[in-house]
């Protein structure tokens, strides 16, 4: 997808209430502190990465593809943008307090090694955004458009990583996005449900390693 029009969807309606709740949902499931580094793992246009660094914090994204890191560069909030995959991550060991991979694992045809990676330059945790297939979103949106090609998941995806990795890790999670159209009735909906339901369209996950 071109990044302006990434970008100009987070513009409609339904676009801007999308964005802010789902970070909403992440920012209060991390609860980083002030000025925790994060390396935003597949930031796209860079929305996200944005949305954290305008909280206080330090943001590196990163991307294989150029044209989206030429756009999270020359963008007027611009941050640096790296060139690399998520299953190589140009980093050393520890190297942040946090990873964020929000939707960019469901486009990676294996998680683990992206997992595996972010694991190893994440100090305080991993943070997953993944798009649940258990889900009105999945029924309306599964094959169509910019979700054509993307792995949906479960909320206790994150965990068997982990396991298959064979790392010992706690995950906490929430849904949102419950009703996905955006209108009146999904915003109520939204007020509503507890985030502890696993039926919304969105999950965000925190995977930390036990200690």
């Amino acid at each position: 997808m071109d990044p302006r029009d990434y970008e100009a969807w987070y513009d409609t309606p339904r676009g801007r209430w999308i964005g802010a709740r789902e970070f909403e949902v992440l920012h209060g499931l991390v609860a980083p502190p002030p000025a925790a580094s994060i390396l935003d793992v597949g930031c796209g246009s860079g929305y996200f990465a944005r949305r954290f660094a305008r909280s206080g914090h330090p943001v590196i994204g990163l991307d294989p593809a150029l044209p989206m890191l030429r756009f999270v560069r020359e963008h007027p909030a611009s941050l640096p943008g790296v060139a690399a995959r998520a299953e190589a991550l140009p980093f050393a060991d520890a190297a942040f307090d946090y990873c964020l991979a929000l939707t960019s694992l469901c486009f990676v045809g294996d998680p683990l090694p992206a997992m595996a990676e972010m694991l190893r330059v994440a100090r305080r945790g991993v943070v997953l955004g993944l798009l649940n297939r258990h889900s009105r979103l999945f029924a309306e949106k599964f094959g169509h458009s910019g979700y054509r090609g993307a792995r949906w998941d479960s909320v206790g995806a994150p965990a068997d990583w982990c396991a298959a990795l064979g790392e010992s890790c706690v995950v906490t999670w929430r849904t949102a996005i419950f009703l996905p159209r955006g209108g009146p009735l999904s915003r109520g909906f939204e007020r509503i449900l507890p985030g502890g339901l696993p039926f919304g369209g969105f999950i965000a996950a925190v995977v930390r390693r036990e200690v």
